[in-house]
This record gives C-alpha cells, structure tokens and sequence, in this order.
C-alpha cells in the first residue's frame, strides 16, 4: 500500500477515488453501491410484497397466523431493523469494516429470507424457521455502511457531487420500487416461496458486487475498521454481549411462559425502546472523548438537522399506513372499468421517484442549483412535504366522506417525491460532512435513528387515530408542523451553513 501524501494525509489510491467521474460524474464506486440500494430494495420490496400474506395465510398456503399477529410481527421485526442498525454501524467501524459489513450483512439476510423460503414440512417447523427469519431480518449487520462509504468518495468541500451521489440512490430505490411489488406480488399468488426465494437472491447479488468491486473502485476506503477493537475490548465486548444475551433470554422466555409477555406487551416494549436507545446512542457517540474538539462544534448543527428530520421521519412513517388506509376507504379507484388495488399507487410514487431522481441529479450536479446552501435545500424539501399534506387535507376541507378523486394521492404523491430528492438525499450528504473522521458510520447510524424515534410517535399516534377518517385529521396537523419546521430550519439557515464550513 502507497503511503499517504504529506498535503492532504489521503493515499494516492483513494485520491484517485475522490478524482474519479467515471460514472455519470461520480466515482465508479458509487454506481457499485447504487446497484446495491437497487439489489437492496429489491430484495426487501419483494419480501414485504408477500410477507404479510403468507404468515396468515391457512396452513398449508401460510402460517396461519391471525392478521393482527402476523401485523404485529412485522411491526416488531420493522422496529427492531431501525434500531440495531447502531449495533450494525458498530460492527461495520470496529469489527468488521464497512465493505465487509456489506458483505456480510447481505448474506444474512439472503439467509434470512431463505428460510421462508423453505416450503415447511410441518405448521411448527414453518413458524420457527418464520420466527428465526424475523430476527435475522431484525439485524442489519451492515448498519449504515452504504451511505457511509458513499459520503468517504468526495473530499469535505465536494457538496453538490455528494448530494447527486446519495440522489443516485433514491433513483436507484424508486426503480425496485416499481418493479418489485408488482412482479413478486403477482408470483406471491402463487407460491410464496418464490417471492421469498427471489428477495434471497438480490440480497446475495447485493453482497456478490461490493466483493467483486471491493478493490477496483474503493482504493482502500472501508477495506479495515476505522476504529478497531483492541484484544482487551474485544474480549470486555464478548463477556458483556453473551451476559446481555443471557438475561434478555431468561427474561423473554420466563415472561412469555408466565403470559406476561404478550404482542400488546412487545409493541409497548419497541415504543419505549424506540425513544430511549437513540437517545443513549446519541449521548454516547456525541460525548466520546476520541471526537477533538473541531469535529465536536460541527455536531451542534447535525442535531438541529436531526430533530427537523425526526418530524419529517414521522410523517414519512406515519403515511405509509395512514395513507393506505385512505386510499382503501376514500379514494375512487375506478378508472377506465379498472379497479385499481390500494397498492397500485405506491407504484405511481415510484414511478415519479424514477423520473424525478435523474432530474435532481442533474440539477445538483451540472448546474449552479447545486451551489444553494444544503439547509436551504432541506428547507425547501420539507415545505414540498407540508404541500403534500395539504393536498391531502382539501377533502377533509370540503366535507367530501367518500369517493375522492385519485388526483388527491396522485399529486401527494408528486410532492412527496419532490420532497425525497431534497431531504434524504441532502440529510445523508450533510451527516457525511459532518462526521468525524473514524465515525462515519456510526454518524450515519446516528441520522437513522430520526426513523426509530419516528416509528415510537407513530405507534403512539395510531393507537389514537385509529379509523380513516381520524386519520385523515392527521394530514392538516402534519401540514402545519411541517410548514413551521420549514421555515425555522430556513431561518436558521445561515447559521447551520456556517456552523457546517
């Protein structure tokens, strides 16, 4: 390995890297990564398409499962994914490194998905292995190293490429966003396990392009930890991880035995979970004495970013079952003597992700769009929110109960992808910025838990709001807070941008 240069402290390989616009402009690496959002979506569409379905499904079609059980699962699996993702972040700077992480990360997903997969031979065996998927499924060992080694291939002031880099990936994740749920959906008729058996190979063909790509594209960027285990740590890390396991274990399974622990009980458990791991996590990694003193001034903005994203997160969460709802019961789906299924217009959603991504693309990366202050654009993002919902609330407004005009979720749905390509994108730009160095995982661990934090208030709200009609009292008030949050974080914005520099 080429020793690094005296100017920049870089090694000749990774400059390289930070140089390259093979790809679109952007680093080839970066196209190995998009294709793993791709694979990674996909796989994960694929599932959720068919999932629900076959766990209450009657045996032997399904699991046999009730629908609130099976409701209940993925709810838990879901909430335990956005959360472990910090263990994940970990494993991906200390143990692992983050091109490794990747690796490993999908092959025990592919793993995961593979045991529903399996045609059971019996109703027990099914569930296990049902139950075992889960928890696989609810360890993301890869943590956030997709995003991590995407912001680690441009130097700190190469802003814009950056944005257009993590909008490559939303155009990436909008393409299996309109493929995934259709074709598996309509296999998934069929045969369940075919629909599982197809997410199990995107997840191994995620895994298959970071390792065939991990040393043509990357230099050595994510090749080791940043931040390695010491022999002593890693035997504490061991002795606390198997006590942990231990307790957790007596605890579940004396509960569950004595029927204190119950799906009301678990839910009650992730809701609290969901508030008091990001806290702690955000208090441990911001308080971490290896962080020097420059890096730590810059975590100041990072957080009024976040706490603007925790209530973008929470209207994101929010909608996906909000909205599923109205749709079902308000909106007239015929069109053209069709029927539509709810279902039909997430496609619309990713089919305007598709056509929008390249746009902003282009925009942030080839034109002078892309010298707008980050937190104005984050701004501007999550006003296009607070529209989406106000399109939403005109129904509610006129007094219409039934039968709205599909144009309603349509243009949501417009303004919501408008959205996506300034927040996200931007959000994970911005953290990669700011992340001290031998952190960026863990920094990027640490934006996600927005959605942890998103996923306890909107278990809370729902357990409120529980009809569509409720629910749809819901849009005005996520229109208002959003308008309000937008203008504070534009207010702001000066300040964050020279907090940022």
């Amino acid at each position: 390995m080429s020793g690094k240069t005296k100017e920049t402290g870089i090694s000749p390989e990774n400059q390289a890297v930070l140089n390259d616009r093979a790809f679109f402009g952007h680093p080839k690496g970066v196209g190995a990564l998009a294709f793993g959002n791709l694979c990674n979506s996909f796989a994960w569409a694929a599932v959720y398409a068919v999932l629900v379905y076959y766990l209450y499904a009657p045996y032997t079609k399904g699991l046999g499962f009730t629908e609130g059980e099976a409701a209940t699962m993925i709810a838990a699996m879901g909430a335990g994914n956005s959360l472990f993702v910090i263990v994940g972040s970990w494993f991906a700077d200390r143990v692992f490194g983050a091109r490794n992480a990747l690796v490993v990360g999908n092959i025990v997903k592919a793993i995961a998905f593979g045991l529903f997969a399996i045609p059971p031979v019996s109703l027990a065996q099914g569930r296990v292995f049902a139950v075992i998927g889960l928890i696989l499924m609810a360890l993301p060992i890869m943590g956030a190293s997709n995003n991590s080694l995407t912001g680690q291939m441009y130097a700190k002031d190469d802003s814009a490429r950056r944005d257009g880099a993590y909008t490559i990936h939303t155009v990436a994740n909008a393409i299996s966003g309109v493929i995934a749920p259709v074709l598996v959906g309509f296999i998934g008729e069929s045969n369940y396990h075919i629909g599982f058996a197809i997410g199990a190979a995107w997840a191994l063909a995620y895994g298959a392009v970071i390792f065939f790509t991990r040393n043509k594209f990357f230099g050595t960027i994510g090749e080791k930890p940043v931040n390695p285990l010491t022999k002593e740590e890693a035997k504490k890390v061991i002795t606390i991880a198997v006590i942990v396991l231990a307790v957790a274990a007596a605890i579940i399974g004396g509960t569950v035995a004595a029927g204190v622990l119950t799906f009301n009980g678990i839910i009650n458990v992730l809701t609290t979970a969901t508030f008091l791991i990001p806290i702690a996590f955000l208090y441990k990694l911001f308080t971490n004495k290896k962080i020097e003193a420059d890096d730590r001034k810059k975590l100041v903005p990072f957080l009024k970013l976040f706490c603007a994203q925790v209530v973008v997160a929470t209207a994101a969460v929010m909608i996906t079952s909000a909205l599923a709802v109205f749709v079902e019961a308000k909106v007239d789906r015929n069109m053209l003597g069709i029927t539509f299924a709810p279902a039909t217009f997430t496609s619309i959603y990713n089919v305007f992700g598709l056509i929008l991504g390249p746009v902003f693309v282009f925009l942030w990366t080839k034109t002078k769009a892309g010298q707008i202050s980050t937190a104005k654009k984050f701004s501007a993002g999550i006003m296009s929110y607070a529209l989406s919902y106000l399109v939403l609330t005109i129904p509610l407004i006129l007094g219409i109960k039934a039968n709205i005009s599909p144009i309603f979720p349509i243009i949501f749905y417009f303004l919501m992808t408008l959205g996506d390509n300034m927040v996200y994108p931007i959000g994970n730009s911005i953290t990669a910025k700011l992340s001290p160095k031998s952190f960026e995982t863990q920094m990027q661990s640490a934006w996600s838990q927005s959605t942890s934090i998103a996923n306890g208030i909107t278990m809370i709200l729902l357990k409120f709001f529980t009809t569509s009609d409720s629910q749809m009292t819901l849009f005005p008030i996520m229109a208002v807070v959003l308008v309000i949050t937008s203008i504070v974080v534009f207010m702001f914005a000066g300040q964050i941008e020279k907090d940022i520099a």
